[in-house]
């Protein structure tokens, strides 16, 4: 079980880096468009794709390490079972939220 745990983590780390190379590179170009060239960027099967994937390892990548935190730091058992169980909770909640707003966003 551990070994998947480290492996997934080490994977999804590899994954950001140049995702979010790409981010900050299209963040930082953002200002160049205009608000209906952005929509349509983001609403684009390229931009759904990497908005719905980057969330998806994002977020897999952040529950992974906090759940590594607390099992580090957390000695009680049902404390440390709890609060990963509430991270866990948070984060797909925060993807859900993700993807409503990119529903939003394009329109459907």
């Amino acid at each position: 079980m551990y070994i998947n745990h480290w492996k997934i983590q080490r994977l999804s780390a590899i994954i950001l880096v140049p995702a979010m190379f790409y981010l900050v590179y299209y963040l930082i170009n953002l200002s160049n468009l205009n608000y209906n060239d952005v929509i349509t960027d983001l609403s684009s099967l390229t931009g759904i794709l990497y908005v719905v994937l980057l969330s998806l390892v994002l977020f897999t990548h952040s529950s992974l390490g906090i759940e590594t935190i607390l099992e580090d730091y957390v000695h009680n058992t049902v404390y440390q079972k709890f609060f990963i169980n509430l991270s866990k909770i948070i984060h797909v909640i925060l993807f859900l939220i993700t993807l409503i707003c990119l529903y939003l966003i394009v329109g459907a």
